[in-house]
């Protein structure tokens, strides 16, 4: 049997694990301490020189011991966005408990959705370097695999015996969410019972600022790192770029109940849509964001009053913030007040085709443990942002449902809704 007969609308799908690797921390559990305490995973960079840079800072990452998951040989051959995402695959896959004696008796119904926004830019650079040094002919055999964009799935499955569903999504900033709902499809239409699903991605190069930061997207806080990302503050002045993966398990209930896995949270709905306005720029009224938040709802039958909480996308860019305020208002309305509003970026930066990965963690750590984290850097909201933002400290409360956004170049507009696992 490939595929198994279901009725999508009736089919649930439930995360049964969580892997991340990102600039606030290398684990899962030390990425919620220090979001629970407002730390800023932000900071001077040490892997690219940028003394001659105009930005200079971003949310990096520190490898954390390696050898459990590559061959030294492998590390040298593979740009960065593959080891990340490889780390938090594998780490999703062991927190859902699964073991490769379940995965041999079907693994066609196991597969990975690992998008990316920017792939292997940095080895790209490198590459080309290395080509106009000593030529074509001395490039490295395994330049390809190391940078096309769908190696973190294929790596993960190869390493695990994964033979369903395999590919990359890219759809810039909103790639995560994307890769999720996707993911979420695939068991629903009864292609796979175990997916994972999210993003990851390694821009800290000299292609990545260049390309960022001649369009002045960036922040130019050299001096204060910590405070640079600075999501719905009057005085923001472009995002942060960070780098790592975040990556969850998405599992088929029944699937999940029968083998006594422990289940997080469950995915109730997303929503994809797309502004058809600028390549760039966002849709002034976030006439995009509000089709993807509405469609979240109706697919997760549920009203504007279930949700608790919402994971901005709140990049700290002086358009993007304010059309995402103007969405929220717009769908939520007079109820808008009642819902506190987070940016996680506000603490890690944005890691682009990462971003909806970890944030989806930080959203499913909220509903397990009962307390929103803050955000950060806002000293002066925005008086155009009409949004309740947790800028005072933790909150505890109890979290049902959380919508959680994310809006990338090109107008892509992708929102996913996590939800209190109730039998």
């Amino acid at each position: 049997m490939y595929t198994i007969k279901r009725n999508p609308h009736e089919t649930r799908v439930v995360i049964t694990g969580m892997g991340t690797i990102n600039p606030l921390a290398n684990t899962v559990n030390e990425f919620w301490d220090n979001l629970i305490e407002g730390k800023s995973g932000i900071r001077l960079v040490k892997q690219t020189d940028l003394s001659d840079f105009s930005v200079q800072i971003g949310g990096e990452v520190d490898y954390p011991d390696l050898s459990e998951y590559f061959p030294k040989k492998m590390l040298r051959r593979l740009d960065r966005f593959i080891i990340f995402g490889h780390v938090a695959a594998t780490r999703a896959f062991k927190d859902a408990g699964l073991e490769p004696v379940d995965i041999e008796k079907a693994p066609h119904l196991y597969g990975a959705i690992i998008g990316t926004g920017d792939a292997g830019s940095g080895l790209h650079y490198r590459m080309f370097q290395q080509i106009q040094e000593v030529g074509m002919d001395h490039a490295s055999p395994f330049y390809v695999i190391g940078v096309i964009p769908n190696m973190p799935p294929a790596y993960f499955s190869k390493e695990n015996n994964f033979q369903g569903p395999n590919f990359s999504v890219n759809s810039a900033c909103a790639t995560s969410n994307h890769a999720i709902g996707t993911a979420a499809s695939m068991i629903k239409m009864g292609l796979a019972e175990v997916m994972l699903a999210g993003g990851t991605e390694a821009v800290l190069n000299v292609a990545g600022f260049s390309g960022f930061g001649v369009i002045r997207a960036l922040s130019t806080r050299n001096d204060s790192p910590e405070t640079a990302s600075r999501p719905f503050d009057k005085d923001r002045d472009g995002f942060v770029m960070g780098e790592g993966a975040g990556i969850i398990c998405l599992e088929e209930l029944e699937h999940a109940k029968n083998r006594d896995a422990r289940i997080y949270a469950e995915l109730k709905g997303f929503g994809f849509s797309c502004d058809a306005h600028d390549l760039v720029a966002p849709q002034s009224e976030g006439r995009g964001a509000v089709i993807a938040m509405n469609s979240a709802l109706e697919r997760a039958v549920l009203n504007k009053e279930s949700i608790d909480l919402i994971n901005a996308h709140g990049t700290s860019t002086m358009l993007g913030d304010i059309a995402e305020s103007k969405a929220i208002n717009e769908v939520f309305g007079d109820y808008t007040s009642s819902i506190i509003v987070q940016s996680t970026k506000s603490m890690i930066g944005h890691l682009i085709g990462a971003a909806g990965g970890v944030e989806a963690i930080a959203s499913i750590l909220a509903i397990e443990k009962g307390v929103i984290h803050p955000s950060v850097n806002i000293f002066n909201q925005d008086p155009q942002i009409n949004l309740n933002i947790a800028a005072d400290g933790p909150i505890e409360k109890k979290v049902r449902h959380i919508l959680s956004n994310s809006f990338g170049f090109g107008g892509q507009n992708a929102s996913i809704i996590l939800s209190e696992f109730i039998t």
